[in-house]
């Protein structure tokens, strides 16, 4: 680790602070990464440097301006070239990137950020507080920061570079939430130098760095030498010299690249063949449970159509729709039995899991056709929507579509590409949508941005209201206390499967797999390749 991050920063409070952001920071850099720690394997072993690691994915992004963009950290190669204020660990929880230390006024309207000294780009230019100001502007103008990027700092007042290293953010409202939302996913730092090249030749600050790139080919990166992490023995990482990403979007066409030799690294097999997988191979290939990467759900339009609020018996055909799902019949046919099914958005493996959180209505198709019998809907017309993209995606939707028809629903299915989806959200063109959402480090970035009623996400998706889950929501994005937070969001999300204006079906599990001579690599629970000393940083090739 760096030893920047152990220096103690003071805060201009008492009490609980954001100190817990550092995750103690002498400690974070050590014991962040626990279970099948890369470190520990590294104490043991002596890791080699040098070698190249073939990785197939499921996915490539769209673009290479990280700003018009964002490199989404499970499935895009590009995510290991990128790096925010702050890192994630193992654990999913925000530990110190280029930010070493904070700040936080009493009101939670100011955080001042001390910055690593000697960070640079991939260019050589100083990370400083200058250029972590110019980035922030870039961001926040709506003509070029992607709505996802720019959602993460759309607090952000005005910015103010105190000294090279120290930029201090004046926010418009108070947060709990920006240290999180300042992680290298979504908020990835970028050399002001670069501005003119970035479509063709983005220069980060993660651990590799950017050296070819053809969309849904090859991404090739090499190591960046001034990377400033190290190990428990103070060798530098990463000890790769070259990753190699090439996206796979097909399951079979990815895994047999892995069989035959071509890659070394795959983030993900069907669920089919990830049941017998470690069986039938485990002599050849390591395998990595992730147990989220996502929660799956069924969306219902609640800005018109028969299940929104207009309709009067709205909320009776929602709760019959909850009774026609079988949980675990979608859990076996569509997940193979692996991870389990939702009945919020957090599963146990998180650190916001809420253990008393119930699904209120259970499979009960009797009670699915009483309820649409007695809301006069039977035969009525349904459209049911799903995305291409995803196999998991349209196959909940194939199951959901056959058990809605069973109890009296007339469901017609249809699967498109995201980019009609989003016509068709905008547009109130569907009934209910097969879908599911990334796993949320932090709950705001998924019930402030889904459920909360203002946000442009919610308007274009299921348009829910709900004023006091509203004042909740916000009440939680000024919270510091972690503990009142999750009662919060906990409170919130009964008040979700209570109105069902989405339906919780599945946590979305990957089984990784990856040759035997690929050593130290273990993953996040959430399917990060890239954390702090772990993952491809911390992997080597015997």
């Amino acid at each position: 680790m760096s030893k920047e991050e152990t220096t103690n920063t003071p805060e201009s409070r008492t009490g609980p602070t954001r100190r817990q952001f550092l995750g103690t920071a002498g400690a974070v850099a050590g014991a962040a990464t626990l279970g099948v720690s890369a470190k520990a394997e590294a104490a043991k072993r002596d890791p080699k440097r040098g070698g190249t690691v073939r990785f197939a994915t499921r996915a490539d992004s769209r673009g290479l301006d990280q700003h018009r963009n964002y490199y989404y950290y499970v499935s895009h190669p590009l995510a290991a070239t990128s790096m925010g204020l702050m890192d994630l660990n193992q654990k999913m929880e925000p530990v110190p990137g280029i930010a070493v230390g904070s700040e936080v006024s009493k009101d939670n309207k100011t955080y001042t950020f001390s910055l690593r000294k000697g960070a640079t780009y991939h260019d050589g230019a100083d990370v400083d507080a200058e250029s972590v100001k110019w980035n922030f502007e870039r961001i926040l103008d709506p003509k070029i920061g992607h709505p996802f990027v720019r959602a993460a700092i759309k607090d952000f007042d005005r910015m103010e570079v105190v000294d090279k290293w120290t930029i201090r953010c004046h926010l418009k409202n108070p947060s709990a939430v920006l240290i999180p939302n300042v992680t290298y996913y979504p908020l990835q730092l970028m050399s002001p130098a670069s501005v003119d090249n970035a479509d063709n030749h983005p220069i980060g600050c993660g651990p590799f760095k950017f050296k070819s790139w053809k969309k849904f080919d090859s991404t090739v990166m090499e190591r960046f030498e001034n990377w400033y992490e190290t190990d428990d023995h103070g060798n530098a990482l990463p000890y790769l010299d070259t990753i190699i990403g090439r996206p796979k979007k097909e399951d079979r066409v990815r895994l047999t690249a892995l069989r035959t030799g071509e890659v070394d690294l795959i983030d993900n097999m069907s669920y089919a063949d990830a049941t017998g997988f470690q069986k039938k191979y485990g002599d050849k290939f390591n395998t990595w449970d992730v147990p989220q990467v996502g929660t799956g759900y069924v969306g219902f339009n609640m800005k018109n159509g028969p299940f929104s609020p207009k309709n009067p018996h709205g909320k009776l055909l929602r709760q019959a729709a909850a009774h026609a799902v079988n949980h675990e019949a979608v859990h076996q046919a569509i997940f193979n039995g692996l991870s389990s099914s939702a009945p919020g958005f957090y599963s146990k493996v998180s650190p916001w899991y809420m253990k008393d959180i119930k699904r209120p209505y259970e499979f009960d198709p009797d009670k699915a056709r009483f309820l649409i019998k007695k809301a006069g809907a039977v035969g009525e017309a349904i459209i049911l929507t799903s995305r291409d993209a995803y196999a998991y995606m349209h196959q909940t939707g194939e199951i959901v579509h056959a058990m809605l028809s069973e109890v009296g629903l007339k469901v017609q299915h249809e699967i498109h590409p995201y980019s009609v989806l989003k016509q068709k959200w905008k547009k109130g063109e569907f009934h209910l949508d097969s879908t599911a959402n990334s796993y949320r480090p932090d709950p705001d970035a998924w019930y402030g941005r889904n459920v909360y009623s203002k946000s442009a996400t919610t308007k274009l998706r299921t348009g829910y209201v709900n004023e006091k889950a509203d004042k909740l929501i916000l009440e939680a994005q000024q919270t510091l206390d972690k503990a009142k937070r999750l009662e919060l969001y906990q409170a919130v999300e009964v008040m979700v499967n209570e109105e069902v204006p989405m339906l919780y079906t599945h946590y979305i599990p990957l089984l990784e797999a990856g040759v035997k001579s690929l050593k130290g690599y273990a993953p996040a629970f959430a399917g990060p390749y890239s954390t702090q000393g772990a993952g491809l940083r911390a992997s080597w090739m015997s």
